[in-house]
């Protein structure tokens, strides 16, 4: 029974992002507006929050900023936080339909400055030479 594993859907506006919770994750809220009716009639409005995480690779990748309207899947987690209270979450496995590759977290990201890591290094782009370019450049020629 342990193989098998819950998921939840859930969908709304992004109100808060937290980005120094732990290294690994970034944390984000989704709120929605849920409207009933109550037992007298009344027209009644509830807002509703969930909190979930993702891998801090693919912050830039989905371009997450508040107000974006997302539809998250994910693994449902809890924990008790330092007041004793209970607080649950979702553990992001795809947003807004596309799926999180959890094999690609240690090798691919971005650093602070959007510069590409693979394996952890930074992927620094390095102008070609002068000779490398006139090199090329033969080599296009070549098929003129």
């Amino acid at each position: 029974m342990d193989d098998y594993k819950d998921f939840i859907t859930y969908s709304g506006n992004i109100t808060s992002i937290r980005k120094n919770v732990d290294k690994k994750y970034i944390w984000f809220d989704i709120g929605k507006i849920e409207s009933y009716e109550d037992q007298d009639g009344k027209a009644r409005t509830n807002p509703s929050y969930f909190s979930a995480r993702i891998y801090k690779c693919y912050e830039n990748k989905f371009n997450i900023s508040l107000n974006d309207k997302v539809c998250v899947r994910g693994i449902p987690k809890g924990y008790v936080d330092k007041k004793g209270y209970r607080q649950n979450y979702i553990h992001v496995t795809e947003y807004n339909g596309i799926n999180i590759d959890e094999n690609l977290v240690d090798q691919f990201g971005e650093d602070t400055d959007g510069t590409p890591l693979w394996h952890g290094k930074r992927c620094e782009k390095i102008p070609i030479t002068e000779e490398e370019e006139k090199e090329f450049q033969e080599i296009l020629d070549s098929f003129k």
